[in-house]
């Protein structure tokens, strides 16, 4: 039989303010844990709830791994490695020499403070932040200058070839969004900022790196607040995309990011929650609501335009932008299907409970008023942006490196019967639509308006 409790100070980036307290228990592989709020915390005249479903009124919040997949309140799950972290951290572990199997406390605690998602950290009893020891030079993160020695070592952790070297550059990079591909955070020297690097996989036979910057430049391009993102091509076959984090400011600070499986309070990633209860809750819970529910909406058209299949929960994410707060974090993780099929695509998820999966612009024009829109308004927005989709993807796959063979594959993601019904629409006649003019969202200014950061 076996007992371990163990707790955490959690703090709010570089302020010093204590906004709570995480006590963990392991029972005999029952896994249970508690959030408190501090009591300073809550008697700050600054202080705010760190997701909408954790209200400081309320104080405490249990979770055990039993109804979810981690055994911590959500907003503690987003600190944890995605899928790809947890397999380096348990990697790491073995190699440590654990015994033991590995708990959901070792997988938040193997976190690197440096590079953590978001802005709450995390003290031990010693004292001390979640660090692991600098890299040489005194980084916590790999330099960009490492992008080969990282990519060979995701391969080979990949192919289960890994060596103690390979593991060692791997587990320091931390968290990142998203889900199980290859990836890790880097750090640019020169702009003193934090990426994601997005690996070329074992066995890859898809360009899916060059594709994934394709897309997020193609949704800039439509006026979507999307990730800045760029290629660095270790050779013509292993490109690697390089995503700009967008939970750091330019001077380093964090900001407060949950995903919208948090957002929502759902217990699991692949829960059945709708864009139109995204919607419900931005309407109460954004500082522009108007604003947030029409960029909601034109994500939801651009994932059904350019077959995004993989749009679940963990996919989507919220920054704070002031106490209690919240708005649409940049677009990230959007991947075209090549593969699907002519008639349809499923979304992860549902516009409303009435479309089901179907990913259909017609349903989601018949969802309009949800997102604040008239159908005549939405039916002009979707037009305009299917407009921009199929006249300059292939200008967008040329300019990333896709050869002619590779833009034939993925003909189906970007033109198919859902662009043909958008196009059908008519003429956009959507004020301040001129998506063909040089998109802003691919230089390198800061959000407009103040932003919360700590």
């Amino acid at each position: 039989m076996t007992n371990t409790q163990s707790r955490l100070k959690v703090f709010l980036g570089k302020t010093g303010k204590q906004v709570g307290t995480l006590s963990y228990t392991n029972q005999n592989g029952r896994q249970n844990s508690v959030f408190d709020y501090s009591q300073s915390w809550k008697e700050d005249p600054n202080s705010f709830s760190i997701a909408p479903s954790m209200p400081l009124k309320t104080g405490r919040f249990f979770a055990n791994s039993q109804n979810q997949s981690l055994a911590f309140p959500l907003a503690i799950c987003d600190s944890c490695p995605d899928a790809w972290g947890a397999k380096v951290v348990r990697k790491a572990l073995r190699s440590d020499g654990l015994k033991r199997k590995v708990n959901d406390f070792d997988l938040l605690t193997l976190v690197d403070d440096f590079s953590s998602v978001g802005a709450l950290r995390y003290m031990d009893e010693q004292g001390e932040f979640l660090t692991t020891s600098p890299l040489k030079g005194g980084l916590r993160a790999p330099p960009l200058i490492e992008m080969k020695r990282l990519a060979e070592a995701a391969r080979a952790l990949e192919r289960s070839e890994e060596n103690k070297s390979d593991i060692e550059i791997l587990r320091r990079p931390g968290a990142s969004l998203g889900g199980a591909r290859p990836k890790a955070s880097v750090y640019d020297t020169d702009k003193r900022r934090l990426l994601i690097a997005k690996f070329t996989g074992a066995g890859e036979t898809k360009p899916t790196e060059r594709v994934e910057v394709l897309t997020l430049n193609l949704a800039s391009r439509v006026k979507l607040n999307a990730s800045k993102a760029s290629l660095y091509c270790l050779s013509d076959k292993e490109p690697i995309a390089l995503i700009e984090r967008f939970d750091r400011t330019a001077n380093g600070n964090r900001r407060l990011y949950v995903s919208a499986q948090t957002f929502m309070d759902a217990p699991q990633a692949a829960d059945n929650c709708t864009y139109t209860e995204i919607a419900d809750q931005l309407r109460h819970n954004a500082s522009e609501p108007e604003q947030q529910l029409h960029e909601l909406f034109g994500r939801v058209a651009f994932t059904i335009l350019v077959s995004n299949s993989d749009d679940h929960l963990k996919n989507m994410g919220f920054l704070l932008t002031s106490p209690n707060k919240w708005e649409l974090s940049p677009m990230f993780d959007v991947n075209p299907d090549p593969d699907r099929a002519e008639d349809q695509i499923d979304l992860k998820t549902w516009i409303s409970e009435e479309s089901g999966p179907s990913a259909s612009i017609e349903a989601l024009i018949d969802a309009a008023e949800w997102f604040g829109l008239t159908r005549e308004y939405a039916a002009e927005k979707v037009c305009a942006m299917a407009e921009v989709i199929s006249s300059t993807w292939k200008l967008e796959a040329k300019a990333v490196g896709l050869n002619p063979s590779q833009i034939r594959d993925y003909h189906l993601a970007f033109e198919n019967s859902e662009t043909s019904y958008a196009l059908n629409l008519g003429q956009p006649k959507v004020p301040g639509s001129d998506f063909n003019e040089e998109p802003k969202a691919h230089d390198n200014q800061e959000p407009d308006g103040p932003q919360p950061s700590f």
